[in-house]
């Protein structure tokens, strides 16, 4: 996070060696993207009500062909770690560990796509999945992990301000959903809202 961080950071410092780089027909784009998933909506696990994880960071790569000049389609991989609960069940105390993950095929609409500063919004559909950890401290022969998968869905809006004509920099705000079974981990659906920051590479 502190590296792409000081990349965003760079990035601005070079706006006055900046270019015009609007994307146009043919425009490819590579991006690394780095930020934190917070967990929303409420699930049962171990018959409590609770939100499948916590807030904890997330990566993700993702790659876009332009195939007109405001509209985009590619690929988006994300890994999140979703943090560790504490619950009290009738086997006594346990831990828990969750993470998530989603593979899309992604559709982007550039509402500027002729500026060096382009707001956005995305629309992602594939597949996802989520794994749980548990321990047991007073029965580990109890510990386990599990996982689970579904179908997943993301919405999301951001903006991309070009460094030069290669280079890009920004951020997104993403709703994702992802399916998955309440008797394998606890929970019908992970829902998150991730915060992410991004750095970019575009090629024709």
């Amino acid at each position: 996070m502190k590296l792409l961080t000081a990349a965003l950071m760079a990035a601005l410092l070079s706006l006055s060696t900046q270019a015009k780089a609007e994307v146009k027909t043919g425009t490819q784009q590579v991006s690394l993207d780095m930020g934190f998933a917070n967990p929303l909506g409420n699930d049962t696990v171990f018959d409590q009500t609770r939100t499948f994880g916590s807030p904890g960071p997330e990566i993700g790569l993702q790659y876009r062909y332009q195939i007109q000049n405001n509209l985009s389609f590619g690929g988006d991989l994300s890994i999140a770690s979703l943090g560790t609960n504490d619950f009290n069940t009738g086997k006594g105390p346990v831990e828990v560990k969750s993470a998530a993950w989603t593979l899309l095929a992604i559709g982007r609409m550039d509402l500027l796509p002729e500026n060096d500063i382009r707001p956005y919004g995305l629309l992602g559909l594939g597949f996802g999945g989520v794994r749980r950890s548990t321990s047991f401290s007073q029965n580990p022969a109890l510990s386990s992990t599990e996982s689970s998968g579904g179908g997943a869905l993301a919405l999301g809006g951001g903006v991309d301000f070009d460094v030069n004509k290669a280079w890009l920099v920004g951020g997104e705000l993403r709703y994702t959903y992802i399916n998955t079974s309440l008797s394998q981990v606890g929970a019908s659906s992970s829902r998150t809202l991730d915060f992410l920051l991004k750095i970019g590479y575009k090629f024709l």
